[in-house]
């Protein structure tokens, strides 16, 4: 059996954990797990992945920065730190959501994806350091299409861009960790998409 302190096995781990906790989730926004909120995804797939596993018993939620008061959404049992993110760019309702790039993307806000990054390496909790992000996207036999989607958005693309602008805003070392997909989701809008893990060293 793999090692559940991997950060790439508990990635995988999230990733089939998602259509089963998504089968019992009935949302305030439409049924499935896709449109609740991060803290509320995070929570399901962590309780879904301990009553199935007692390996997942050791992960630790919400974790006080060693050197802030700030806390860490995720420390794995090994002591890596995890900061998860939503990356989704549709709202239940089909419109896009403005804000969503900023909130992975932008060096220049709080509690974005990249500040994550450099937030986790400038701290004192250890020199390896992980990014969880939860990407959503329509799925393949949904009849509704986003005419300005770009060719290049996919879970590896968006995993690609994150490494690069963290090495460019940060001068920080990040790579790709795992990519894990997922689908057949109930909701219309959320009903695929993929766990995409970084390192940060």
């Amino acid at each position: 059996m793999e090692d559940a302190l991997s950060l790439e096995v508990f990635t995988g781990a999230i990733a089939d954990a998602v259509p089963a906790v998504d089968r019992n989730t009935t949302g305030q926004y439409g049924d499935g797990l896709g449109s609740e909120n991060e803290e509320r995804q995070v929570e399901l797939l962590l309780d879904h992945l301990r009553q199935t596993d007692d390996r997942y018993e050791e992960v630790n939620r919400e974790v006080p920065y060693p050197d802030s008061t700030e806390k860490c959404d995720l420390v794995l049992p090994n002591g890596m730190p995890v900061e998860a993110k939503l990356i989704r760019y549709w709202r239940a309702n089909g419109d896009p959501e403005p804000a969503m790039y900023r909130h992975v993307f932008s060096p220049f806000h709080q509690n974005t994806l990249l500040t994550d990054a450099r937030r986790l390496h400038a701290s004192e909790f250890s020199e390896r350091s992980g990014l969880l992000g939860l990407f959503y996207k329509r799925a393949d036999d949904n009849p509704e299409t986003v005419e300005a989607l770009p060719e290049r958005y996919s879970a590896a693309d968006i995993a690609e861009k994150v490494v690069d602008d963290i090495e460019h805003w940060y001068e920080i070392d990040a790579n790709v960790c795992c990519i894990a997909d997922f689908d057949s989701l109930q909701h219309t809008v959320h009903g695929a998409g993929a766990v995409i893990s970084w390192i940060v060293e």
